[in-house]
């Protein structure tokens, strides 16, 4: 091992300590910095592949200032600190270090954080390679077909969208005295609207700005603006499109012309040196499709496909929305299913994660391959090792044949695994091992098996904590977070009910055979007001039983209208809510069972005649009459 390491720590004691056990563990020290200034002429003499960075040092800047220098200089670093203040880890935590470790630490600790950074980097810096090759494909893609102008400029903003992430894009070619301004506006995941120099006159009442930047307005290189560093010739952007970060990206393609681009994003601090590193990788191949674009202006469309054009928004049919926190989620979706990278997606019950999980596949160089679903929460403890990895004939009492397991049965494909925070420490381990070496072991086997497989993997913990409890393995925590997507709770994404409400609505009123003839708009509103801990899930389940007790000839509403026993009592026009609606479905639910089993005589017998009455099972009616506290003697003769 010969990995160079940097020590920023202004504690003597602690650097030393962690100079000796670094060189006993085979890494090359470069040297010792207590000071921001001392860590930069470090970096620039002998540039190190990873960093440990304290964050409170000697002099004005912090560790967390050498971090930035770090991260656009593409060099690993790892925090070591005994801060606490939740305001300064949180900010530590932006900068997405490749590790943190909490002073004191065991040498143990260290050491596997520094294998799990250097892993993490290593992947990195392949992914990077594959973005610039496949961004540079893609472009030399749509140089090859015949399109009229302002559908290569659509082309490319779509392109675009999957490397650098924006709401508003613009492109603007120039010479000497004059410039043509084309932009795309993006309100969907794949949609986008077009603004030509006419439509910016409705947008800024004005016939005497035709123009998203002043006339004379281009950068000489790359450069990122954000609000508080801030170029006012950008000031239209900004007002009328709500912009807080710009990436504007220019480059030359001839004597007479210029080209710049321009991503907006409604969100601060998105853009990074990586964005800009990204393009400029990609200038020639930019300058060679601009150039294509400006000499074939008037060319016709020909009907020919663009690959490109089969986008990948069909992958994302179940998935419901159009909330910028929605989009962000797709976008990373997009950007790391061609790859072969675990992911750990996180989110609460309910916000659609293994609908999050299908889509990678389906986006994937694996999609025709198998998707293997595994509930980690649901399977026995005693089980689980075996249904994963299977088992040898003889392996147990009952193995009576081979079996496989999930692991093996998602060979060339994916695996799901879903609440995987619900592990055990032994399991966690044999997960570990199929991460590092993709081979498995199954029960009563004597040899390794590889497997080609993805780990796609899902929790509502918070596994950052299930870490520091020492629930969860932080070597385990690192190998699957090499690339976390956050799925958005309901409540944070609320102008996506009526779209999923509607959609959920139209799906279960074909389903009942019953018209649908829209959702009103009292109960739309009282949608709105509600929080949904249950997220998506709970509302596809509200709105299942709102249709079951519609008539299928008024709307959707929330004034539920039933002929079974004691139901008008409990609703209550004008004041209904919609935990008032859950408490009347169920009682409505309650006495409908109740007056099933009066008909039939006898507890046992009369759970079963009233389960084959309901064409139900006989062990879901149990469920049922336990959930909604029905005694003997609410039915008994």
């Amino acid at each position: 091992m010969n990995n160079k390491v940097l020590i920023v720590e202004d504690e003597f004691i602690v650097a030393n300590d962690l100079q000796l056990i670094l060189k006993q563990a085979g890494y090359m020290v470069t040297g010792i910095a207590v000071s921001a200034e001392e860590a930069y002429e470090h970096i620039a003499k002998n540039k190190p592949d990873l960093v440990l960075l304290d964050i409170y040092l000697e002099g004005k800047q912090s560790g967390i200032d050498i971090a930035k220098k770090l991260k656009a200089e593409n060099i690993a670093f790892v925090y070591i600190s005994a801060n606490s203040n939740q305001t300064i880890l949180e900010e530590a935590k932006r900068t997405d270090p490749y590790g943190f470790l909490v002073k004191p630490f065991r040498e143990k600790d260290l050491l596997i954080t520094l294998e799990i950074a250097t892993y993490r980097h290593k992947n990195s810096i392949e992914s990077r390679s594959r973005q610039e090759k496949l961004l540079q494909e893609k472009l030399n893609t749509i140089s090859q077909q015949t399109l009229q102008y302002e559908d290569y400029l659509s082309e490319t903003a779509r392109l675009l969208q999957a490397f650098i992430p924006y709401d508003l894009i613009v492109f603007e070619v120039k010479n000497s005295n004059q410039k043509k301004c084309t932009a795309y506006l993006r309100i969907g995941f794949d949609e986008y609207q077009f603004i030509s120099e006419r439509q910016l006159e409705n947008i800024t009442n004005s016939k005497s700005s035709s123009s998203f930047t002043e006339i004379n307005y281009l950068e000489n290189e790359p450069v990122i603006y954000e609000t508080d560093h801030f170029n006012p010739k950008l000031s239209f952007i900004k007002n009328h499109f709500r912009a807080e970060s710009f990436l504007v990206f220019p480059f030359p393609l001839n004597d007479q012309l210029s080209v710049q681009f321009i991503c907006c994003s409604k969100k601060k601090k998105i853009y990074s040196q990586y964005h800009i590193d990204l393009l400029t990788s990609a200038k020639k191949h930019f300058k060679d499709l601009m150039n294509h674009v400006t000499n074939r202006q008037k060319v016709l469309k020909e009907n020919t496909k663009d690959n490109f054009e089969q986008t990948v928004s069909n992958h994302f049919s179940g998935i419901i929305g159009k909330h910028p926190l929605l989009l962000d989620t797709l976008d990373l979706i997009a950007q790391v299913a061609p790859y072969s990278t675990s992911v750990l997606i996180l989110g609460e019950s309910g916000t659609g994660k293994e609908k999050a999980a299908q889509s990678i596949h389906n986006l994937s160089m694996r999609k025709e391959g198998p998707f293997i679903k595994v509930n980690c929460a649901a399977i026995s403890p005693t089980l689980i090792e075996s249904e994963l990895f299977g088992y040898e004939k003889g392996a147990f009492t009952g193995a009576v044949e081979n079996r496989k397991g999930k692991f093996e049965l998602a060979d060339g494909g994916t695996i799901f695994l879903d609440e995987i925070g619900e592990l055990s420490n032994e399991m966690q381990i044999r997960l570990l091992r199929v991460l590092q070496e993709k081979e498995i072991d199954s029960v009563g086997g004597n040899t390794a098996r590889k497997v080609d497989i993805r780990i796609v993997a899902a929790t509502n913990r918070n596994l950052e904590k299930e870490v520091a409890m020492g629930n969860f393995r932080m070597d385990l925590y690192y190998r699957l977070n090499v690339f976390p997507i956050t799925m958005p709770a309901l409540r944070e994404r609320k102008t996506d009910i009526p779209e999923l409400a509607n959609y959920f609505a139209e799906k279960f009123f074909r389903e009942f055979n019953k018209n649908f003839n829209g959702i009103s708009p009292k109960m739309m509103q009282q949608m709105n007001n509600y929080d949904w801990p249950g997220n998506i899930r709970e509302l596809e389940n509200f709105i299942e039983r709102s249709v079951i007790l519609n008539n299928g000839k008024s709307e959707l509403d929330l004034n539920l209208n039933s002929s079974s026993p004691n139901s008008e009592s409990l609703i209550k026009e004008d004041t209904q809510t919609l935990e008032d609606v859950k408490n009347v479905q169920q009682q409505i639910e309650r006495d409908y069972i109740i007056s099933i089993l009066k008909k039939v005589k006898g507890r046992i017998r009369g759970t079963a005649g009233a389960a084959s009455m309901l064409n139900i099972k006989p062990t879901t009616l149990e469920s049922k009459i336990s959930k909604l506290s029905i005694k003997k003697e609410d039915y008994s003769n």
